[in-house]
């Protein structure tokens, strides 16, 4: 019969959970029930009795954690012998979450066969301890794994099963932007990317990228198509396309089997002018590229980028020569950096024209160099739980003063507005020593939407989703979430490091060692 896995997904009004949803559909591959459901306007613990699953997944990156590590200890509280699955970047990058009193189990990386393995051992009663990728508490220890090695064909995954999202609201079908990858993997060791401590997890073969058939992409979109409306593709990877080799054949089939406009992420110093061509006669229209900063020092030194600043310029000049729409992602407040450098970080984006100059604060997520790098320096306390849930609010790090503080905060919100509309930057300029208002988070989120719909990604809007869009320019959703728990502190627990005598190619269970206990000395985790 299989066991029955309930995906809770906070936020689930936003981008498919793509991530969840590969896991689902191995799993259901494998003969196992699931469900996904939202937060907003539901009751989770009355949907967690009705479903009575065996298994309550979660996928966080840092900042919502707090959130699902107070709903996952509600969870075990009423309902004890549900088993907890913490997965995706925070306990990938910040594995301590296992010692939370309501996560039974944490998935570092890629979690499709890890999550096989562990429902199909529960399902047989076997012993679950010594799974791959898996930290494991069980009776109050704690059991640490090693990685398994990487599936190198993703062609053999199966598609996502996006129909789970559908039965939970259809109106996710109805949403005319859906997302897709087409490769996992990344070579370049950007110090505030999560593919550098992917590396160290994996090891070197984190860095061979592996891609998706064309033809495996192209029937995934057109089997989308079928289920429901869709205007424009979103390729969510961090780089589209490697290969012109590979855009070729993508393009044939594309053109001739989807023949709509796309979206991908790309760096521009990787752009030549046939690549560009390819882009744009394939169905490209929208590229995000990374400034992220105007100074070449900044993005070597402090970001670890290896780019050269001529060649960036280059890559998207070619782009807006090609007429595909360029968003550019820019990030303020970096250590090291000043107000002066994200201003002229501003200059560039309107000396390069681009169509829409995003920008996040800078923000030191658990496992990167670039946290590292923030600690070492006092830029940062270390404190990974002061990390927002959103890059778009304010800066967990220490700055030359409070008065640059809040200018950089306040230009994080009019920097894509200071961009487009140049001829008022003087007034932008006195305005960034305000104090933060909702004027300008209302207008930044007025911006990003009215930009999103009519340029970046151009689609058809109904009346419920316009409604609601023009909702969130204010913070007002439809329904609350009323699902928000405190989030417990953690316990300690026995240590069973069970990687000392196992590699990641290696795939047999990797022998128990004798525990270590978990001792507590001002706040950190000592083994």
């Amino acid at each position: 019969m299989g066991r029955r896995v309930l995906f809770i997904v906070k936020e689930i009004e936003g981008a498919e959970p793509l991530g969840a949803l590969y896991v689902a559909g191995c799993l259901r591959a494998a003969g196992h029930d699931v469900r996904f459901i939202g937060t907003r306007g539901v009751d989770v613990l009355s949907q967690v009795a009705a479903y009575d699953p065996h298994v309550v997944a979660f996928g966080a990156t840092t900042g919502l954690h707090r959130y699902y590590l107070g709903l996952a200890y509600a969870i075990k509280q009423r309902f004890p012998s549900v088993l907890t699955l913490f997965g995706g970047p925070h306990p990938t990058f910040y594995p301590d979450a296992i010692f939370s009193p309501g996560i039974d189990v944490i998935c570092q990386g890629e979690g499709e066969d890890a999550a096989v393995e562990l429902c199909d051992a529960l399902e047989r009663g076997d012993d679950h301890r010594s799974i791959r990728d898996l930290w494991v508490k069980h009776e109050g220890v704690v059991y640490k794994n090693p990685p398994r090695a990487l599936r190198r064909d993703l062609d053999a995954i199966p598609d996502p099963p996006r129909e789970l999202l559908y039965e939970f609201d259809d109106l996710l079908r109805r949403r005319p932007l859906k997302s897709f990858t087409t490769n996992r993997g990344c070579p370049f060791p950007c110090s505030y990317c999560f593919n550098p401590s992917l590396v160290d997890h994996y090891g070197s073969s984190w860095k061979k990228v592996r891609i998706r058939s064309p033809e495996g992409v192209v029937n995934e979109i057109t089997t989308v198509q079928r289920q429901g409306p869709l205007d424009v593709v979103g390729f969510r990877e961090s780089i589209f396309v490697y290969s012109k080799r590979w855009l070729r054949e993508f393009g044939e089939r594309y053109r001739s089997e989807v023949r709509l406009p796309y979206y991908c992420h790309l760096r521009a110093d990787m752009l030549d002018e046939e690549m560009v061509e390819l882009l744009s006669w394939s169905g490209c229209h929208t590229v995000n590229v990374g400034i992220e900063t105007a100074s070449e020092r900044i993005a070597n030194e402090v970001l670890d980028r290896n780019i050269k600043m001529d060649r960036l310029k280059r890559g998207i000049r070619l782009l807006k020569k090609a007429g595909i729409v360029v968003f550019a992602d820019n990030i303020l407040g970096i250590p090291g950096g000043t107000i002066d450098d994200d201003l002229a970080t501003l200059a560039l984006n309107i000396e390069l024209d681009v169509d829409y100059a995003a920008a996040t604060l800078c923000t030191p997520y658990p496992g990167t160099k670039l946290a590292d790098y923030a600690i070492a320096n006092g830029y940062f306390s270390g404190d990974f739980d002061a990390i927002h849930e959103s890059y778009y609010t304010e800066s967990v790090l220490r700055f030359r003063s409070e008065r640059e503080k809040r200018q950089i905060e306040n230009l994080h919100k009019v920097f894509a507005v200071a961009a487009a509309l140049p001829a008022l930057l003087p007034v932008w300029k006195r305005l960034l020593s305000l104090p933060p208002n909702d004027f300008f988070y209302a207008m930044f989120r007025s911006w990003y939407l009215v930009a999103h719909f009519t340029d970046v990604m151009p689609r058809k809007m109904d009346l419920e989703h316009a409604i609601e869009g023009l909702r969130s320019v204010f913070g007002v959703f439809h329904g609350s979430d009323d699902n928000v728990f405190e989030m417990p502190e953690d316990e300690p627990a026995l240590v069973v490091d069970q990687r000392e005598k196992a590699s990641a190619c290696d795939t047999t269970p990797a022998p128990l060692v004798q525990a270590k206990r978990l001792v507590r000395q001002e706040g950190v985790h000592v083994r």
